[in-house]
Order: C-alpha cells, then sequence, then structure tokens
C-alpha cells in the first residue's frame, strides 16, 4: 500500500510497443533504494498490440489503456490518475540508478524549486562509435540543461524529469498536439512558477536506440530542426509524428 500523496512519488511512464525496454525501465523503478510505499507507478500505454500491458502489470500500480498516441497526451492522462505531490516522468527505455528517487527527493527539500531533472548517462554498448557519441552527447545535453537553469531559461528533456503537481497543474500540463519537443515546451512553461534544476546525483541511463536506428547525423537534425522551432521561432515543429523506434 503507497503513501498518501504528501509523501508519494509519481511516476509516470508513457508507452507505445515497448514490451522489448518497459520491464527494464520499472525494474529500475521498483529496485530504489527508496520506501516502496512512497513510489507509485503508472504507466499509459497508447493501445499497443504487443505485450507492453502485460509486463507492465506485474509492477505498476496502475496500467492505463488509451486509444490516442502521443506522449503528451499520456503523461496528462498520467497524471489525473497520480496520487503524488512530486511526479516524476520516465520514457519506457530509461533506467534509473538505485539511488535517483532517494537523490531527487533531497533536492524537492528546497521550497522554490518546482522542476528538477536527472543527469544522464549512455545505456548502449553496441559498439565503439555509438559509446563515444552516448559519452559527448549526454555529456553535452547535461551541461545545457544546467546552464539554462541557472539562467532561468530550462531546456530539459523528459527522458527523466519531475515537477512538483501544483506546478504541472498550474500550467497545464504538456502540450498534446506536439509530437517532439513538448518536453522543452514544458520546462519553459513551468519556470514561471519557480527555480528548476539539475540534480546530478540523479543518474539515470538513457537508450541510444534511435540514433542507432536514424544514424546520428539524421537523429541530430530531426530534433535541431524542430527544437529551434518550437522554442526559438515559437512554431509548431515539421513532424506530426514522433518516429517510433522498437
Amino acid at each position: 500500500m503507497v503513501s498518501d500523496g504528501d509523501n508519494l512519488v509519481s511516476v509516470i511512464v508513457p508507452t507505445y510497443l515497448e514490451e522489448k525496454c518497459i520491464e527494464g525501465c520499472l525494474r529500475s523503478v521498483k529496485n530504489q533504494d527508496f520506501s516502496s510505499d512512497r513510489i507509485e507507478i503508472i504507466v499509459v500505454d497508447s493501445n499497443s498490440p504487443d505485450k507492453t500491458r502485460d509486463i507492465a502489470k506485474k509492477y505498476a500500480h496502475k496500467v492505463i489503456n488509451i486509444k490516442e498516441r502521443g506522449v503528451g497526451k499520456a503523461r496528462n492522462t498520467g497524471v489525473k490518475h497520480a496520487r503524488g505531490e512530486i511526479l516524476l516522468f520516465l520514457d519506457a527505455d530509461t533506467l534509473l540508478h538505485p539511488e535517483f528517487v532517494r537523490e531527487l527527493t533531497k533536492t524537492f527539500r528546497t521550497n522554490d524549486l518546482v522542476c528538477v531533472s536527472g543527469s544522464l548517462r549512455a545505456l548502449s554498448d553496441d559498439g565503439l562509435k555509438e559509446a563515444i557519441y552516448g559519452y559527448f552527447h549526454f555529456k553535452i545535453l547535461n551541461k545545457i540543461m544546467k546552464i539554462t537553469s541557472l539562467f532561468n531559461f530550462p531546456l530539459f528533456v523528459t527522458n527523466c524529469c519531475s515537477c512538483r503537481r501544483w506546478a504541472f497543474e498550474k500550467i497545464g500540463g504538456f502540450d498534446e498536439s506536439l509530437a517532439i519537443g513538448e518536453d522543452l515546451k514544458f520546462s519553459l512553461k513551468i519556470r514561471k512558477c519557480g527555480k528548476c534544476s539539475v540534480n546530478k546525483r540523479s543518474l539515470a541511463f538513457a537508450s541510444l536506440r534511435r540514433t542507432e536506428k536514424m544514424g546520428i547525423i539524421g537523429g541530430l537534425l530531426i530534433f535541431f530542426r524542430n527544437y529551434v522551432r518550437i522554442v526559438f521561432l515559437k512554431k509548431k515543429p515539421w513532424i506530426d509524428e514522433f518516429p517510433h523506434v522498437e
């Protein structure tokens, strides 16, 4: 039985065709060095035809199936079913270090903090090129998140991003019309509610499967072009649906 909302971290994971990854993600949440009754796991699946929901039911407190696609829609739906005052959003292919949640909750003891990102590392052993790219990619990404948060212009990704529930509700959650960059828009909106920060002690390991599938250059171009449009030009992204990679 989980704790009351004030002492609860609600972990929300959107999924679609994630039967290969979801078990590892949820196991890493279950294996946290943190009181199990203070973690609530919610998986929101977009009607996957594979075994994603069956696997998730072994670990999650709630598994919700929706017909619509889109991570923004899935995350917002998860929050509606969540009870915690701290919301932690994970990608299905993200693994948490055992002390991730413990370190995260320490950060939230600072009352003026409303949004906290973990620190990302690469999860890939498929080759030297990918290993080198992953090291520098996440090293640079962590620096960007850290520096932009210091200037109150946080550019956070939602591989492992958390926030206070009241701030999430105040800004209306994620923009469900965006297939990409909804995380950046979210972090830029929530900064108006208080400070945002990166906790370097909350380590998470993110998959490079999209990079390995689309290629390093192709993947970077997709992100760069669309993030420029969303963050700086205030326009919709070029793509209507984010490329799915199993």
